[in-house]
């Protein structure tokens, strides 16, 4: 389970456990694994485990006696399994296993580099000092330097007046010069513990102190520890400037929540809080947010989100049981106005919980092949917030879903020997509506199909035949559309399905392509059954494309069934690679012809004459290098006009490097166009270089000056702007500038979410990353990779650190 780490944890975590780590991981014992194919060699001994190893040495001049006391001089190299020292003296006293380096020491283990002027080591328990040493750790490319390193055994050390910073390539700066670096007075770990301790710890950000804490605790692994997170806050012109303080709380390995109190200008102090829970067939989270005497609303605010998934397996047993529940509420109207950065669901005004369980089934009879049987029930429930304002059009109020009260079901597929199909779907429902004034009762409903595919990669051919029944128990008759409390109905269907798969081979872009001609053709006949007098309790029209126009039936749901004896036509042809198989081309048009009149239309219409639908046409492509185009136009013969089009354009040359533009267009409803972007904007591309150093660490080679960390880096534009074009006005934006500086980023961008034709949430974040540490401020990176089409991180995000992309090798810098 991923969890949140103190900002503190970061930093001990990156700056010793690396060293430390081989202590734990070898196991001289160890049974001998087989051979098998790695890129990567097996990590020599470390650690106490290396005490039985001898110890090389390799110097200018060695002197001494035999088993007593060795010295050696002049460019001096002692190795003893993943432990390498460097230096130019270095005296080894044989009985008590101890060396004493001088001058120029510097010491390597997987591939982590300390270095200093003078190291006592004993090299059987690890126990030592070094002095004034430096070190860069290859997890995370960064380091730092201390008064004082005390090695207190393999799992323990002590650091005294220690540093921390990602800024310069090899660290020969005064922490004063560095853009940001961590300081701290005293720092004690213990490993067999698991357990951190720093004293005095300050993080400065170009000279200024913005992080401070006289004591922290921290955990040296990956596992998580109780502590206080990074403070964070917000502006937007709902709440005014809102300060939140997390704390993290680890309460076992399974189990944690993070407790956010906050504080608002505009609305007072409030409380957010997360729970999390997982074992091997259960996991769940509980999201609160409670807000007493809201100052702006004048009463109290809240929303709660609990969310559960589970399984119940029998050992032997071909049976599988699925449960899952959730409760989403808020308190009032108006929040998904207020609180737009705490939405829990991607329809603001329409919160849905439910609770369901199924039983999933799967068996063998003989003759009849495999079968899948599912048996589920479920209660669903809506809370639906209408617009309150006066000044609101009458077109913003929703109307609300029909509550599940329950719904019991059997839903089943079988495949016989001999290729034939089945599904089989049966519930019984009870609907509510928390509006008086519409139907309410219960349905029992049937679907069936029998089809038996034919055809092979080149080929496909599949009669079908169906069959709707349904029966309705009204809670009362409705006049207004004559409606009967009690009335029932059965439909069937048959259809025909075919296509074919045409290719050759072309020579159009230069290189070998393949190009395929694809037509397909259903035939649907469906009796006129009268429906008007039914609700339609779940039932709606479906969005007309390219793949509603070879549905059977033109509404989604059971309520209502389409009359058909239609004809669906559509062909595509593609142009592939031949080496590869990505496609650089389609081109694609589809169209139904009616036969006869369509008597069952959308909210009981009028009858459908036309007996040819609008074209849809398609097409996209690839084929200009680093740009993307797609294209689909609803065509009407009838009127001659275009009644829905959409254009697709995204340019994206490299890494960070995207822009999008999308053209929507609607007859008589809504005219927009959409922009993304990412682009850099001024300075040179540290995050390319980031990579290049990472990647020559990696393989061992020393990075060069500017190849990672300093000022001087690059300005990246983002962001993403939709404008109606219909209405005149900008609906949604987003907004900002990224500053990569190598060692550390910034952000700030500006949201806009429109919540009114005439009203909007507006919000300002700052962010401040510290490359190989952590994060600060308030974060805007969801809003980015969900609002901006290719939009990248500059920094891979590894959880807690943000770590080069390889991972180093046991043998980096072991010289």
């Amino acid at each position: 389970m991923p969890s949140p780490t103190p900002v503190a944890c970061a930093a001990a975590l990156a700056l010793w456990s690396p060293f430390f780590v081989g202590a734990v991981e070898a196991d001289a014992d160890a049974e001998a694994a087989p051979l098998r194919i790695s890129s990567s060699l097996a990590a020599p001994v470390g650690g106490t485990d290396a005490k039985d190893l001898p110890i090389y040495f390799e110097a200018d001049r060695l002197d001494g006696t035999p088993g007593l006391k060795t010295h050696a001089s002049g460019n001096v190299r002692l190795k003893r399994g993943d432990l390498t020292m460097r230096a130019d003296d270095i005296t080894h006293t044989a009985d008590s296993n101890v060396a004493e380096a001088l001058g120029g020491v510097r010491i390597s283990r997987r591939g982590d580099i300390f270095s200093g002027p003078a190291l006592t080591l004993q090299l059987d328990t690890l126990e030592g000092e070094f002095t004034n040493p430096t070190y860069r750790f290859a997890r995370t490319g960064a380091g730092g330097q201390a008064e004082k390193v005390e090695f207190l055994g393999n799992n323990k050390l002590r650091a005294i007046g220690a540093t921390y910073s990602s800024c310069t390539p090899e660290n020969t700066a005064e922490p004063s010069d560095l853009d940001w670096v961590l300081t701290t007075s005293d720092v004690y770990m213990d490993f067999e513990t698991n357990e951190g301790r720093a004293k005095n710890a300050v993080i400065r950000f170009m000279g200024v102190p913005i992080l401070a804490a006289p004591v922290l605790t921290f955990p040296l692994s990956d596992e998580r520890k109780s502590g206080f997170l990074p403070p964070s806050f917000d502006i937007d012109n709902k709440s005014g400037f809102e300060l939140s303080q997390p704390y993290y709380w680890n309460i076992a390995p399974n189990r944690d929540a993070t407790i956010t109190p906050t504080l608002s200008t505009r609305r007072g102090a409030g409380v957010e809080g997360e729970f999390r829970y997982l074992s091997d067939s259960d996991q769940g989270t509980i999201e609160v947010m409670a807000l007493p005497n809201d100052q702006v609303a004048k009463r109290d605010r809240g929303m709660i989100n609990a969310q559960h998934k589970g399984e119940l397996v029998r050992a032997g047993s071909p049976s599988l049981t699925n449960y899952d529940w959730q409760w989403l509420r808020v308190s009032d109207d108006d929040y998904w106005k207020d609180f737009t950065r705490s939405r829990a669901t991607l329809t603001p005004r329409l919160y849905g919980s439910h609770a369901s369980i199924e039983r999933q089934i799967n068996t063998r009879a003989w003759g009849l092949g495999s079968s899948q049987t599912a048996l589920y029930a479920r209660v669903q429930s809506w809370q639906t917030l209408q617009d309150l304002d006066p000044a609101a059009s009458p077109d913003s109020r929703i109307i609300s879903p029909y509550r599940r009260e329950p719904q019991i079901g059997l839903r089943s597929r079988s495949t016989s020997d001999a290729g034939l199909v089945w599904n089989f779907e049966t519930e019984v429902n009870r609907f509510g509506n928390e509006d008086s004034t519409r139907v309410t009762g219960d349905r029992l409903h049937a679907l069936g199909t029998i089809s038996r595919p034919f055809g092979d990669a080149g080929w496909n051919f599949t009669p079908k035949l169906s069959l709707n029944a349904a029966s309705y128990s009204l809670d009362r008759n409705d006049a207004s559309i004559g409606t009967k409390r009690s009335q029932s109905r059965v439909i069937p269907t048959a259809s025909l399905d075919g296509g074919v798969v045409y290719e050759r081979p072309i020579n159009w872009f230069g290189g070998s392509q393949i190009q395929t001609l694809e037509p397909r053709v259903q035939y649907v006949y469906t009796p006129y059954k009268r429906q008007s007098d039914i609700p339609q309790f779940d039932s709606a029209i479906r969005d007309f494309n390219q793949y509603s126009i070879f549905s059977e039936n033109a509404f989604t749901g059971v309520d209502r069934v389409s009359d058909a004896n239609q004809l669906s036509l559509g062909v595509t042809t593609r142009i592939l690679d031949a080496d590869t198989g990505g496609e650089i081309m389609r081109l694609g048009m589809v169209q139904k012809v009616q036969f006869d009149d369509q008597r069952i239309t959308a909210d009981d219409g009028p009858v459908n004459t036309q007996r040819w639908s609008d074209l849809l046409l398609l097409g996209s492509t690839s084929v200009v290098p680093h740009w993307y185009f797609d294209s689909t136009a609803q065509y009407s013969a009838r009127d001659s006009r275009i009644e829905r089009s959409l254009l697709g354009i995204r340019y994206n040359p490299s890494d960070f490097r995207t822009i999008s533009a999308n053209y929507r267009y609607t007859r008589d409803s809504s005219e927009q166009l959409d922009v993304g972007w990412q682009w850099p904007i001024a300075g040179r591309s540290p995050a390319a270089e980031a990579v290049a150093s990472a990647l020559a660490q990696a393989a061992g080679v020393k990075p060069t000056p500017g190849s990672s960390a300093g000022c001087g880096g690059t300005w990246y534009s983002v962001g993403r702007l939709n404008y109606s074009l219909r209405d005149k006005r900008l609906s949604d934006a987003l907004v900002g500038l990224e500053y990569d500086g190598g060692c550390w980023i910034a952000r700030v961008v500006a949201e806009r979410t429109s919540i009114g034709k005439t009203e909007a949430a507006t919000r300002l974040m700052f962010q401040l990353e510290l490359v190989g540490l952590s994060r600060l401020g308030s974060s805007p990176l969801r809003a980015l990779k969900d609002n901006i089409p290719g939009y990248r991180l500059l920094r891979e995000d590894t959880g807690l650190l943000t770590a080069p992309p390889v991972p180093p090798s046991a043998y980096v810098n072991d010289d």
